[in-house]
C-alpha cells in the first residue's frame, strides 16, 4: 500500500523506555552476549599458539584472524544498526549468534589456518557485528535516567568473559585439544541467542514534529490490539504490544484501557469515532517499523541529564528525541493523521502488508524502513570536515591500531619469556578483572563533578574529555614498555593496568562525541567512528604479527602498538584549541 507521506502534522514513532521493570532483564541479556562474545574475542589469544604449531603458521598470517575478527565486528556496525533499525534488536541478535555459529562449527571442522582465517575472522566477525550493536542499542532504550548505570553493567560483561574464558581455553586446549574450544563455544552462541531472545520490543508512541501540544495521544505497541480511549478526557489511543509488566505499568499510569472494555468515542478534535475502527493485524506497527536510530540518543551510553538539550528544555526534549516511560501521554497529533493511520491499518489487514510508517509520519520516519537511508545518515561525510570531528576519529584509528594486538600477543609473549599456558591465560584474566572494574569506575565518575582544587572539577564534560586523554596516553607508556615487565607478577601487572586505562576507550568514547558535536550529530558520528576503528583493528594486528616475525619476539609488536595509543592520547589534548577557534569564527559571523 502505498501513498504521500502526511505532512508536518503528523509526527514520528519514539520508543518509550520504562527506565527498569523488564529492562533490567534486558541488561543481563545485553551482559552476557558481551561476556560471551567479548569474552571469545579477548581470549582468543590463549589458542594462537596452538593454531600456529598445528598449521606451521606465522604471526603474520595468524594475526589475520583477530584482525578479521575484531574489524568486521566493528566496521559492520552501520550494516547491523540499519538491520537492527528496520528488524529490531531481538531478531538481528539472533541471526547475528546464528551466523556466528555457523563460522564456529566450520572452524571444528579446519585444516589449515586459512581456513580459520575464514571461518572465525569473516564469519564470526559479521555474526559478532550483528549481536554488538543491538546489544548496546537495546539498553540505551529501555532506560534514560539510570542508562549509565545499565550500560555499565552491560559492557563490563567483556571484562567478565575474559576473565572466565582465558583459564577455562587454556584447560580445554591442554586435556582435549583446541577443537574442543571452538565445540564448547558453538554451544555458547546458542545461550548469545537466548540472551538476544530477551530484546523485547518496546511500545512506541507517535510524537509530534512540532511543539504544540493539544489532548490527542498515539500510543503504539507491537501486538496490534485493538483502538481504545480513555474514559476520563477522551484521549484516543492504538495499542499495539509490549512485554506485559511494561503494558500494565504504561496502562495504569496513563489510564489507557485495554481492548475488549467499553469504548467511548474520541472527542470533537476530528478524531474518528474509536469503536469504528477495525483491529489491526499482529505485528502491523512496532519496533521493526519504526526505526530505532530515529531516536537521536540512540547511542548514547551516559546519564540524559547529562545532555544540554535535556538540561535545556527537558519537557521538549523528551518529546522530539527521547520519552519516558511513566509518562506516555505524548504531544499533539493532527486529527486527519488520526484517520489515515486507520485508513493504513484496515489496507495491511485486506492486503497482508505490513503498515507503512510513510502512510502516518514524516519523511524522516521513513528510514526507519529504508536500510540504506539508514546507513547513508550513518555515514555522514560532511562530518570529516569538522576539525574536531576529525582529531577525535584519527585519535580513535590510533587507539584501534594498538588495542587488539597487545591482547592478542600476550599469551605468546608470555610463553616467549618462559611461561606456560595456564600462567598466560591468568595473564589475560587479571586484564579482564581490571577492564571490568575501569568500566564501572569510568561510567559513574564520568557523571559526576570532580572534588578538585580551583573548581576545577566544576565541568563534566572537560572531566571526561582529560579522563579520556591521560588514560590513552597511559594506556601508551605501558605498552610501548611492556617488553620490560619480565616474570609472571610484572606481566600481571601490566595487563591489569592495561586493562584499567583502556576501559575510558570503550565506555567514554559516545558521550565525549556528544559533548563535542552535540547529541544530534551522534548517530552519523558514531557510524563513521565505527569504520575508523574497523579500519584500525583490521591494519593493527597485521603489523604486529609482521614486526614479530621479522624480529623473533614481540617487543617491537608491543612497542608499535604503544606508540599509537600514547599519539592518541596525546593529540586530543588539541581538541580545546579547536573548541576555541571554532568559538571565536562564530562569534565574529
Amino acid at each position: 500500500m502505498t501513498g504521500a507521506p502526511v505532512s508536518s502534522g503528523s509526527g514520528k514513532l519514539v520508543p518509550l523506555p520504562p527506565d527498569g521493570g523488564w529492562g533490567w532483564v534486558v541488561v543481563l541479556g545485553s551482559f552476557f552476549v558481551h561476556v560471551f562474545a567479548d569474552g571469545f574475542v579477548y581470549s582468543f589469544g590463549v589458542l594462537v599458539e596452538t593454531l600456529m604449531l598445528e598449521f606451521n603458521a606465522n604471526n603474520t598470517t595468524s594475526s589475520l584472524i583477530i584482525s578479521l575478527l575484531t574489524g568486521l565486528t566493528l566496521g559492520s556496525g552501520p550494516l547491523a544498526s540499519a538491520v537492527c533499525n528496520k528488524y529490531g534488536c531481538r531478531i538481528t541478535t539472533i541471526t547475528g549468534a546464528c551466523i556466528a555459529l555457523v563460522g564456529c562449527a566450520c572452524s571444528y571442522f579446519a585444516t589449515a589456518m586459512w581456513h580459520i582465517v575464514i571461518s572465525v575472522g569473516v564469519i564470526m566477525g559479521i555474526g559478532f557485528g550483528l549481536m554488538y550493536c543491538p546489544a548496546i542499542v537495546i539498553v540505551t532504550m529501555y532506560f534514560e535516567n539510570k542508562r549509565s548505570l545499565a550500560t555499565g553493567i552491560a559492557v563490563a560483561g567483556a571484562g567478565v568473559g575474559t576473565v572466565l574464558f582465558a583459564p577455562i581455553n587454556a584447560f580445554l586446549i591442554n586435556n582435549y585439544g583446541w577443537r574442543s574450544v571452538f565445540l564448547a563455544f558453538m554451544f555458547v552462541l546458542v545461550l548469545c541467542a537466548l540472551c538476544g531472545a530477551t530484546f523485547a520490543p518496546l511500545e512506541f508512541a507517535l510524537v509530534p514534529d512540532n511543539d504544540e501540544e493539544d489532548e490527542n495521544n498515539e500510543v503504539f505497541e507491537e501486538d496490534g490490539k485493538k483502538s481504545a480511549a480513555n474514559e476520563d478526557n477522551g484521549e484516543k489511543a492504538t495499542l499495539l504490544s509490549p512485554p506485559a509488566a511494561l503494558s500494565r505499568s504504561l496502562s495504569q499510569s496513563s489510564g489507557v484501557q485495554r481492548s475488549g472494555e467499553k469504548i467511548r468515542p474520541a472527542s470533537s478534535m476530528g478524531a474518528v469515532d474509536a469503536e469504528s475502527q477495525p483491529r489491526s493485524r499482529r505485528g502491523t506497527v512496532g519496533e521493526r517499523d519504526s526505526g530505532y536510530l530515529n531516536r537521536k540518543d540512540v547511542f548514547y551510553t551516559g546519564s540524559i541529564s547529562n545532555v544540554a538539550e535535556f538540561r535545556e528544555d527537558p519537557d521538549k526534549y523528551r518529546s522530539t528525541g527521547s520519552l519516558h516511560g511513566r509518562h506516555p501521554t505524548v504531544g499533539s497529533i493532527a486529527a486527519h493523521s488520526t484517520g489515515k493511520l486507520d485508513d493504513v491499518r484496515e489496507g495491511s489487514q485486506e492486503d497482508s502488508q505490513a503498515l507503512d510508517i510513510s502512510e502516518t509520519t514524516n519523511t524522516d520516519n521513513v528510514e526507519g524502513k529504508n536500510m540504506f537511508k539508514t546507513i547513508s545518515n550513518m555515514l555522514s561525510l560532511p562530518l570529516l570536515m569538522d576539525p574536531t570531528f576529525l582529531l577525535f576519529a584519527l585519535s580513535n584509528l590510533l587507539t584501534s591500531v594498538g588495542f587488539n594486538s597487545p591482547l592478542y600477543f600476550l599469551p605468546l609473549h608470555a610463553a616467549k619469556i618462559g611461561l606456560d599456558q595456564i600462567e598466560g591465560s591468568k595473564v589475560l584474566s587479571a586484564f579482564g578483572i581490571s577492564n571490568t572494574i575501569g568500566r564501572i569506575i569510568f561510567g559513574v565518575v564520568a557523571d559526576h563533578k570532580l572534588p578538585l582544587p580551583f573548581g576545577l572539577g566544576e565541568d563534566t564534560a572537560r572531566n571526561r574529555l582529560w579522563m579520556y586523554n591521560i588514560s590513552l596516553t597511559i594506556c601508551g607508556v605501558l605498552t610501548t614498555f611492556c617488553y620490560k615487565f619480565v616474570g609472571f607478577i610484572p606481566l600481571s601487572v601490566y595487563s591489569a593496568s592495561f586493562g584499567f586505562s583502556i576501559a575510558s576507550y570503550i565506555c567514554l568514547t559516545s558521550v565525549i562525541l556528544v559533548d563535542l558535536l552535540g547529541l544530534d550529530k551522534l548517530t552519523n558520528a558514531f557510524g563513521l567512528l565505527l569504520l575508523w576503528q574497523g579500519v584500525g583493528t583490521v591494519f593493527g594486528p597485521p603489523v604486529s604479527g609482521y614486526l614479530a616475525d621479522l624480529t623473533g619476539n614481540y617487543t617491537l609488536s608491543f612497542v608499535f602498538c604503544g606508540i599509537n595509543l600514547l599519539i592518541s592520547g596525546i593529540m586530543l589534548f588539541g581538541i580545546p584549541v579547536f573548541q576555541k577557534k571554532a568559538q571565536a569564527k562564530s562569534g565574529k559571523h
